[in-house]
């Protein structure tokens, strides 16, 4: 779960430094915002797996961490539009690693 949180971390850590220097930052930003709402889902559904039956229960924090997580996946563009954007940009601007 660390390892994900921190690949998170700096994949966002990586289009802030591209924005600051004043480069595109389209693509970056949305590969760190895929990778970062999907590692919430993933990481908090371990969570609960961690916490067996208690951790459906709404009265321990991780049945509302779970919620949270997939209203990050849903709320900023599904995981498969943002797929499709970053994949538009890509084939446009064609891919090189920043």
């Amino acid at each position: 779960m660390a390892t994900r949180i921190d690949a998170s971390w700096v994949l966002m850590c990586r289009a802030a430094e591209l924005k600051d220097k004043g480069k595109a930052v389209r693509t970056r930003g949305r590969d760190g915002q895929l990778f970062a709402s999907e590692t919430a889902m993933w990481t908090t559904i371990k969570a609960v797996q961690i916490h067996g039956g208690y951790g459906y229960m709404a009265e321990f924090p991780v049945e509302r961490f779970m919620r949270d997580a997939k209203l990050a996946e849903i709320g900023e563009g599904t995981s498969e539009m943002q797929r499709m954007i970053i994949a538009k940009s890509l084939l446009r601007d064609g891919y090189l690693p920043a």
